[in-house]
């Protein structure tokens, strides 16, 4: 088909995306990178959540219309209420498609288009190992009231089809991107902790609770420390276990070498800096810091969870 003829053809669509928040993490993200490029198409995006959080002045500035549907964070629950608000809003501005990410707005969203003809699309992020029954049994209906899903990677497909039993035909795999690195200073990113040129960084991004693994990097950065004294470890991201990883750090004596960086926006010219990336979580999709570390060239040290060995491999 001719570009003009495709052009022709195009028409722009009324979506509706929808997140649990806009708070840092892989999966969000995701998402406004998702609705940044749709509109750049041409399309009108509205992202509803929960509750707002960091990324929602990047959504905004690129055009995305951000609806905080709630004053507090519904994460990996049930709630009638967002449920309920979604369902308005969906009467209200009659979406062509709905497309919702992560456990809590999977399921309101499956509850918030039924009885209507709005189409819902899923995408699987995870391998979700902190689900419980119920909750699998919850996801396992969200599912069946999707058109279709979308799965990161073969392995979260493979657990939809082979343990879910959702149909192989509904469910496509649409590994994450990342877009293209800027060219690799050879200076370190400004905020940097002041630690000699010469020391090796090495890194962790990620948000701070107990599938990301981060333990385990404390662990491996104290065994490293007693060989190679000059490696600095920098922490970028926070999360409900800052507090107690802190403390543990302080338990290994390794608090001159390890900084906590907390949240940050400019968390990609920081992995560009690093010497090395270390993903050590115990359950993931297809993580987009992985993406950008190897598009700056940064090497990686990943455990093979996940969509993980799919993204090192490929």
């Amino acid at each position: 088909m001719e570009i003009e003829e495709a052009h022709l053809l195009f028409r722009p669509m009324r979506l509706l995306l929808v997140a649990d928040s806009l708070d840092v993490g892989g999966a969000e993200r995701h998402v406004v990178e998702l609705t940044s490029g749709l509109v750049r198409q041409g399309h009108s995006v509205t992202l509803a959540c929960s509750v707002q959080g960091a990324l929602t002045p990047l959504a905004e500035q690129a055009g995305v219309q951000v609806q905080p549907l709630l004053g507090r964070l519904v994460k990996r629950r049930l709630s009638l209420r967002y449920a309920w608000q979604l369902a308005r809003l969906i009467r209200r501005d009659r979406f062509d498609l709905v497309h919702a990410h992560l456990f809590a707005s999977a399921l309101a969203s499956a509850y918030a288009t039924l009885g209507t003809d709005t189409p819902l699309v899923i995408t699987e992020h995870s391998q979700a190992t902190w689900r419980s029954r119920s909750a699998c049994r919850y996801s396992q209906w969200s599912y069946s009231q999707a058109k279709h899903i979308i799965a990161v990677s073969r392995e979260i497909k493979w657990r939809l089809v082979e343990q879910d039993g959702i149909p192989y035909d509904r469910v496509s795999v649409i590994m994450n991107a990342v877009s293209p690195a800027p060219d690799r200073s050879k200076t370190r990113a400004p905020g940097l902790p002041d630690v000699p040129q010469e020391s090796p960084l090495v890194g962790v991004v990620t948000r701070l609770q107990p599938e990301k693994g981060v333990v385990y990097f404390l662990e491996a950065a104290a065994s490293i420390l007693r060989h190679l004294p000059q490696v600095h470890f920098l922490i970028i991201g926070n999360g409900p276990l800052r507090r107690t990883l802190r403390m543990y750090v302080g338990q290994l004596g390794i608090q001159e070498h390890v900084h906590f960086l907390g949240f940050r926006l400019d968390a990609r010219a920081l992995v560009g800096s690093l010497d090395v990336l270390v993903v050590p979580s115990l359950s993931e999709g297809t993580p987009l810091v992985t993406l950008e570390a190897m598009a700056a060239g940064v090497p990686v040290v990943a455990s093979a969870v996940g969509g993980i060995p799919e993204q090192i491999r490929h």
